[in-house]
């Protein structure tokens, strides 16, 4: 597979705005990996943003070492966002009800899509947490019949510089 170009900060956002599942896999804090499926929005700067109850284990696992990665799921094409990066818990209340507020209104518009996440039905006496998903690393990977490349696109921030 060759590597074609790079996609714009703009192009990645537009596709993430048509996916709402991806995988968040975490590592505790002795390195025991855990991968859980996410409902997730993305904002302008290819932020994640994602509900869970404290006390599930990719929580538990947030607080010990908030070192992360998300894979997107898009069931229409096979196209892949891979990314590594920092979550960190939204406790702005203003902050938290907008992006819950985002995630809610641009996920129950998805057909076929179940809303609300299944939180209520996890056996969970824990609070409803977001998180914000911030990456060091993107990589687009298009698989689709219509191209044998792939797309990388690398997020630079102060602490993964080239």
């Amino acid at each position: 597979m060759a590597i074609s170009g790079r996609k714009s900060k703009e192009e990645i956002y537009t596709y993430l705005r048509s996916l709402y599942l991806a995988v968040l896999s975490t590592a505790s804090k002795a390195g025991q990996p855990y991968a859980a499926s996410i409902y997730f929005t993305a904002d302008p700067e290819l932020n994640f943003y994602f509900l869970t109850k404290s006390d599930t284990k990719k929580s538990l696992n947030l607080e010990e070492n908030n070192n992360a990665a998300i894979t997107t799921i898009d069931p229409s094409a096979p196209k892949i966002i891979q990314t590594t990066g920092i979550a960190t818990e939204l406790e702005d209340p203003k902050q938290y009800h907008a992006m819950l507020a985002k995630i809610s209104e641009a996920n129950a518009q998805k057909k076929g899509f179940y809303w609300p996440p299944p939180l209520s039905k996890v056996d969970s006496h824990g609070d409803l947490v977001l998180y914000k998903f911030t990456p060091t690393w993107v990589r687009l990977g298009d698989f689709s019949e219509e191209t044998t490349d792939t797309i990388f696109y690398d997020v630079i921030t102060p602490n993964n510089k080239p």
